[in-house]
């Protein structure tokens, strides 16, 4: 996950974090967000406000999951990515 992080941090342009975030969401198995509302399951991302908006629906998912947590370990880690993706773009945009 840290390489991830590191990723993440050393990108320079909005379009880079896009390119990561979706690469990262390409090693998702789908039983790895099963546990999750449908609405939640499906992850695509073509620009940064997908971003975004993957992460409000995945945060709101995650809460609302209704297993143990050991069965939303790869969603609450992707819902981790997206925290840091998007705190990433808020500061590039500042920038």
């Amino acid at each position: 996950m840290e390489t991830w992080f590191k990723d993440i941090e050393r990108a320079t342009t909005r379009a880079e974090i896009v390119s990561n975030a979706r690469d990262y969401c390409a090693l998702l198995h789908p039983r790895d967000l099963a546990p999750l509302p449908a609405e939640c399951r499906e992850i695509r991302i073509e620009d940064a406000i997908d971003i975004a908006h993957l992460r409000e629906r995945l945060s709101k998912g995650v809460s609302e999951a209704r297993t143990d947590p050991s069965e939303t370990e790869k969603a609450r880690d992707l819902l981790s990515y997206l925290d840091r993706a998007s705190a990433r773009l808020d500061q590039l945009t500042a920038s």
